[in-house]
């Protein structure tokens, strides 16, 4: 190995042992992004650079991580527990969950498209990439059969790399709904090359609505784009793929000094025949040989011009074809929706009222009224699981409730007024894996209070934990928490407000 070659990899090795530490020192952290829900923001493929910082604020593009998997999205909202809400900018609602500040692994402080696929394959080819370059030491190879051996395997191995990953075309479907005729998809290109879909020109990470009539034999709505490259783009993928055989064929041998066969007229001939003249018969003999030897060195270069250019012209014609039809006819990130309607039937529910969707319902753990009828409320299901009022329902007041129930009274609560079940008579109830909550409530109050929980004291309000419970937020939204280990919360969407 030449000690060019040496001090080439020892300056990339250090390179790259200095940008390693750089990004340790400053926090970096760097994510592929593999889904579109961030739009044309972050289009699938974008390379994410996220750093912490001490705050975070609404708007800003934030990385988060959860249940081992991380997620790129925007700000929204900032909850009053210090929470935040979060939402890709392609998705119509937000993030189920909120997010803890401690689950935060920084802000998003540069998205480059395009650069994460390079990142996915960058390892697979830096070991290609050196491969090729040992096989290229074989020692029956002059200098230029090596540079093309070079170029020709890693532009394969560069190839081999992008079939596996295959960032060039790809749509996908978000979804679809029944149109008047056939279907309206809703899809996004998330590949790199433009696509066009139905007349829609999309490039990478832009979405669509497009109606598709189209339909297979077996009744499946398709669609199937093409690419939409403007002229230019066209060009320049030609360009870009002629560039390792122009490399190759920049590469010209160097020309080899033959030894010099000729004597010294004064070295060592014999006396006498220095100054002789050849004979007739040197004469025809020498002609003789030319005709036999071929063609002059000038002959043999002329021919090897030819055949140059000739090879050149049939590469170009063969590269260009071969481009055009793999890129420009077999593209088709197809994708299919089917829509089927079985037999329409209508008829009645089995109850029509709050107390015959308590009464009606199987496996009914416990139902109060809540009618303000006594100080007790009586168990519906059945199952003598009696409720018990925390205050005289003299400090109540009484309002509609269920329109069709009678009587339609109901019970207005403030404080830390409650009903609560299980008497000292009962044993404590171990509260379930698999149930539902039900609640017909009605409220203007502008501060949070809770609807329905499982508490850990008993005949109290005086509860210090509560799990399983549904609650409404200072917001006004819905929201159902329990602690299998650690908090979980289902908030309703963002927007509405219920109080």
């Amino acid at each position: 190995m030449s000690r060019r070659v040496v001090i080439t990899v020892a300056s990339l090795i250090g390179v790259t042992v200095l940008l390693a530490i750089w990004v340790v020192a400053s926090g970096l952290q760097f994510y592929t992004v593999m889904t579109p829900s961030m739009g044309q923001t972050a289009p699938v493929g974008s390379l994410v650079a996220s750093q912490h910082a001490a705050e975070y604020r609404v708007g800003e593009i934030v990385t988060y991580e959860r249940n081992a998997r991380s997620y790129t999205h925007r700000i929204i909202t900032l909850n009053p527990d210090g929470t935040f809400v979060t939402k890709g900018d392609l998705n119509s609602t937000a993030d189920a969950l909120p997010v803890a500040k401690a689950e935060i692994v920084g802000r998003a402080i540069w998205i480059v498209p395009g650069l994460g696929w390079l990142w996915q394959g960058l390892p697979w080819l830096v070991v290609g990439g050196i491969l090729v370059y040992l096989l290229s030491l074989i020692r029956n190879l002059d200098r230029s059969w090596r540079w093309v051996v070079r170029i020709s395997g890693w532009t394969l191995v560069l190839t081999l790399v992008a079939v596996w990953l295959r960032p060039w075309v790809s749509l996908s479907m978000l979804g679809f709904t029944p149109a008047a005729s056939g279907v309206d998809m809703h899809v996004v290109n998330t590949g790199l090359f433009p696509l066009d879909v139905l007349g829609n020109r999309l490039v990478s990470g832009q979405d669509a609505v497009v109606n598709v009539t189209a339909q297979d034999a077996q009744g499946r709505y398709t669609l199937t784009p093409g690419l939409a490259f403007r002229w230019w783009e066209q060009l320049g993928i030609y360009l870009l793929c002629l560039v390792p055989m122009g490399a190759s064929f920049l590469i010209r041998d160097k020309p080899e000094t033959a030894p010099s066969r000729a004597l010294d007229e004064t070295s060592e001939a014999p006396t006498g025949q220095a100054d002789r003249a050849p004979s007739e018969e040197a004469d025809a003999a020498t002609a003789e040989e030319a005709d036999e030897a071929g063609p002059s060195d000038e002959e043999t270069a002329e021919r090897g011009r030819r055949r140059r250019v000739v090879l050149i012209v049939a590469l170009v014609v063969a590269v260009v074809i071969s481009v055009a039809v793999v890129t420009f006819a077999t593209t088709s990130a197809a994708l299919t929706a089917k829509v089927t309607n079985s037999t329409d039937t209508a008829g009645t529910r089995a109850f029509f009222t709050c107390r015959d969707a308590i009464t009606k319902t199987a496996s009914g753990y416990l139902g109060w009224a809540l009618d303000g009828s006594s100080m007790t409320e009586a168990d519906l299901t059945g199952n003598s699981r009696t409720g018990y009022h925390s205050q005289a329902l003299s400090t109540y007041t009484t309002s509609v409730g269920c329109l069709r129930d009678t009587p339609k009274a109901a019970i207005t609560f403030a404080g830390n007024r409650c009903v609560y079940q299980l008497p000292n008579t009962l044993a404590a109830a171990t509260p379930p894996s698999n149930f539902s909550l039900e609640a017909w409530f009605r409220t203007s109050t502008t501060s949070n209070g809770q609807i329905i929980a499982f508490g850990n004291s008993r005949n109290t309000v005086t509860d210090s934990n509560h799990d399983r419970k549904i609650y409404l937020d200072r917001d006004g939204r819905i929201v159902f928490g329990l602690y299998p280990g650690a908090v979980k919360i289902v908030y309703s969407p963002a927007g509405t407000n219920y109080a």
